[in-house]
């Protein structure tokens, strides 16, 4: 039994001893001084390293929203230029049909011209001479 005692109290003297050396010596708070600042540093500047890096992220998502919108706005101007275009041309097509119609609709037209005294009598032979020649050929 007198064994088991000096062998359980040795290792409490060693960590008795060894707390006390850390304590008292001051090298070993200086080195941990010296990490515990290491440490902040680095969370620091891993810190601000985040922050960057997510507000370049956040830049360059804004500046593919801003991409898409003006893709968007472009495209959006494209076909309103083209529907611009479809309706200029079926009008040309409907006024070009209105002036192409039949002979009949043409000597009618100008026949409401002359009644509404809108054209002098000689305006109104001329027109109905070239019509008739028109039809002819």
């Amino acid at each position: 039994m007198s064994d088991q005692k000096p062998q359980s109290s040795l290792p409490r003297r060693g960590l008795i001893l060894g707390a006390a050396l850390l304590v008292a010596s001051t090298p070993s708070w200086a080195i941990l001084g010296v990490w515990r600042r290491a440490a902040r540093r680095t969370v620091f500047v891993a810190g601000a390293t985040t922050a960057a890096v997510v507000s370049t992220e956040a830049a360059a998502a804004n500046a593919a929203a801003a991409n898409q919108a003006a893709a968007a706005q472009s495209a959006a101007d494209a076909s309103a230029a083209a529907a611009q275009q479809a309706k200029t041309a079926a009008a040309q097509a409907q006024a070009g049909a209105a002036q192409a119609g039949s002979p009949q609709q043409k000597l009618k037209e100008l026949q409401s011209l002359y009644d509404q005294k809108l054209i002098s009598a000689a305006d109104y032979e001329s027109a109905k001479k070239k019509i008739l020649s028109q039809l002819t050929q």
